[in-house]
């Protein structure tokens, strides 16, 4: 219609696009169409695919060459990243009147490798369409020697390189060894992973990154067992460790996520190949004999050398062990030395704490269960050849110095190994660390003392994070009325009690001061005030001056403070000092002799005894309004009371997380019987 309205050429065919996102109009997509949509009248499908054929087959104009492969590639890109565009209409079209071996014939053409534009904008497009799986065209389809010119381009064999172009070879590549075990055993054998290594040194990240992504998948995806190890062992060189350390672990530079997740993989990968395989007699007689120094029964002897032949790691761990002694025998000797200087009950044995050191080990490399740390380690791994050995021997030290700190005993091995496990991961978690000898400094500066620290702070933080929970909020509303009428009582039950004031001083003369008591009466309506002569009260049953105020009398009762005087001037201090008397002011109602109402005032040094008096009092008046005292005292009783509660709740640790159990065989008569 919209053809006809134009007067266009009715022998040719016509097509309607959308705008956003950029798509053909069919009768599948349609009803996507939402409101407010433009559409553009252009050529169909089919005469987009006719002129890209045209101008490929022609192979002349290389400019026109790259437009036409471009419009290709943007369609079928758009294809994939567009959520709401799932239109292979241009792809089918491409399909059904053309060819996929135009662009299998581009790869192969030395002129096209020559133009950089063009031949990464053709992988591009290449890898896209067959990304989109249509019809029975997908990675299966490349031929082996699409496969080879491609992998020429990331072994070195191509005559220059491009970032755009290596880029999208590598991830073809990777899309291959995923794809399909043939194209997989073609990648495997066209491009050995030693020649990603320098990949990973370019000063692009991206690059490094994908050369990254394209070893992990090769060893990943890579199903025959001899085959995988020899991949892993070309890894094992110090050009792959310094390629890495030069590029995406060079000091000062940020670490990308994505690049710490690719490496942290690589590495579980090398470790994997780790010789783990049970330890010979002579490796093991090797690590007895480092403690054979030592006054050690056969009978001990036989369970270590039991249980080192038993040990889950193996080769590996006699292997640190027997290292430990060689390359650092001084350190040995003065471990060894100090041991044996504590009193007896007090000392570790050598092979079993190199045997919990090692589980420890063992542990952060991922090699045991529980949760490893190589993601932090990450650093120190790529620094040095012999990463376990080096972090055994930082290990064995805190293990010492630790032991020492907690003045451990003979069978509390296992705890102290739970303590240095704990401190070996903080210390990771606290800062990046780059080598071996910075782990070393840091494990010396974190004390026992300090890691105990740490441990209050974290279940302080924990226990306030349980009181900020809904369900701890509305049980602290719940008990706050009975927490309150506690203190209230409480605080009556010391007004009962009584207490010894100052009076205040009429002039500012140093006179001799006075003291009255203060007392509640057992009914709580009436106030008893005494003289007395000094700060202690002592009641003998014979006074006179005894003065009663009912409560109904008073009409308000504040704080009012004024100077210590008398301690303030004294003149045999060498420096006065200015002190605060706490006082509290008791307003009378105004009476036929005092129209303003007569004033009591008591004072004291004791900033508590004034404040559990006026808020009290006050209670008493009618000011049922909880006062600042009384309320710290309301919030830290119901503190306490919620954390004695909270002592039996098993909280589910986020960290492990339950396993999800199995849906029942009979899953009808399972959800009948609810």
């Amino acid at each position: 219609m919209a053809a006809r309205e134009m007067n266009l050429p009715e022998d040719n065919t016509y097509g309607l696009m959308a705008d956003a996102p950029k798509r053909f109009i069919t009768n599948e997509n349609i009803d996507q169409l939402g409101s407010g949509f433009i559409l553009t009248l252009c050529a169909s499908p089919d005469n987009y695919v006719k002129r890209i054929t045209e101008i490929l087959e022609d192979g002349k104009n290389i400019a026109q060459m790259e437009n036409a492969v471009k419009t290709l590639d943007e369609f079928s890109l758009r294809l994939i990243s567009d959520t709401f565009s799932q239109d292979p209409a241009l792809i089918e079209a491409f399909y059904r009147c053309s060819s996929l071996e135009l662009l299998f014939d581009l790869v192969r053409d030395d002129r096209v490798s020559m133009s950089y534009t063009l031949l990464s904008t053709c992988l591009r497009a290449l890898s896209s369409i067959l990304e989109l799986a249509v019809g029975d065209v997908t990675w299966k389809s490349v031929p082996r020697d699409v496969v080879v010119s491609i992998a020429a381009l990331v072994t070195g064999k191509a005559k220059r390189e491009e970032v755009n172009t290596l880029l999208a070879a590598l991830a073809m590549i990777e899309q291959l060894v995923i794809g399909d075990d043939t194209t997989r055993d073609w990648v495997l054998e066209e491009v050995p992973i030693e020649t990603l290594i320098r990949h990973v040194e370019k000063s692009d990240e991206r690059i490094a990154l994908a050369a990254l992504s394209l070893m992990n998948s090769m060893i990943r995806h890579c199903s025959d067992k001899d085959k995988r190890l020899e991949l892993i062992e070309s890894l094992e060189v110090v050009p792959f460790r310094n390629a890495v350390h030069s590029s995406l672990l060079r000091d000062g530079s940020a670490r990308d996520p994505k690049a710490l997740e690719q490496l942290v993989e690589v590495q579980r990968s090398l470790i994997s190949a780790y010789d783990t395989s049970p330890a010979s007699d002579s490796e093991i007689q090797k690590v007895l004999d480092i403690d054979s120094a030592n006054e050690n029964s056969e009978e001990d002897v036989e369970i270590w050398r039991t249980k080192l032949a038993d040990h889950r790691c193996g080769r590996l761990a006699t292997v640190a062990m027997v290292l430990f002694g060689e390359k650092s025998p001084q350190d040995l000797r003065m471990l060894i030395s100090e041991n044996t200087m504590r009193i007896e009950g007090g000392k570790w044995q050598l092979i079993p704490m190199w045997m919990r050191c090692c589980d420890i080990t063992a542990e952060l490399f991922g090699l045991l269960p529980g949760r490893d740390e190589l993601d932090r380690l990450i650093s120190i791994i790529f620094s040095t050849d012999s990463p376990f050995p080096a972090v055994f021997s930082c290990i064995v030290h805190l293990f010492h110095r630790t032991w020492r700190e907690m003045q451990a005993k003979g069978g509390e091995m296992d705890k102290v190994a739970s303590f240095v496990l704990e401190q070996l991961r903080h210390v990771l978690k606290r800062k990046e660390i780059h080598d071996v000898e910075e782990m070393s400094a840091d494990l010396e500066t974190f004390s026992y003392k300090a890691m105990q620290e740490v441990r209050r702070e974290e279940q302080l933080e924990k226990e306030n994070d349980q009181l900020h929970s809904e369900a701890v909020i509305s049980l602290k509303a719940k008990l706050r009325p009975k927490i309150e009428e506690l203190v209230r009582i409480n605080h009556l039950n010391y007004l009962k009690k009584g207490d010894v004031f100052r009076k205040p001083m009429k002039s500012k003369s140093l006179a001799k001061a006075a003291y009255w008591f203060w007392k509640l009466d057992a009914s709580e309506k009436m106030l008893t005030i005494t003289a007395c002569d000094g700060e202690r009260f002592v009641d003998d049953g014979h006074r006179d001056d005894i003065r009663q105020v009912w409560l109904k009398d008073v009409a308000d009762v504040t704080n009012n403070d004024e100077i210590d005087r008398k301690a303030s001037s004294s003149r045999f201090a060498s420096s006065p000092s200015t002190n605060m008397l706490r006082g509290v002011r008791v307003q009378l109602k105004p009476t036929n002799d005092l129209k303003e109402g007569e004033v009591l005032m008591a004072l004291t040094p004791d900033e508590t005894q004034a404040g559990i008096w006026q808020e009290s009092l006050a209670y008493l008046v009618g000011n049922t309004e909880m006062r600042s005292k009384t309320n710290a005292i309301v919030e830290r009783m119901l503190k306490m009371e919620l954390r004695v509660r909270l002592l039996n709740v098993k909280l589910a640790d986020p960290e492990n997380e339950p396993d999800v159990p199995p849906i029942p065989d009979d899953l009808i008569s399972f959800i009948s019987s609810f």
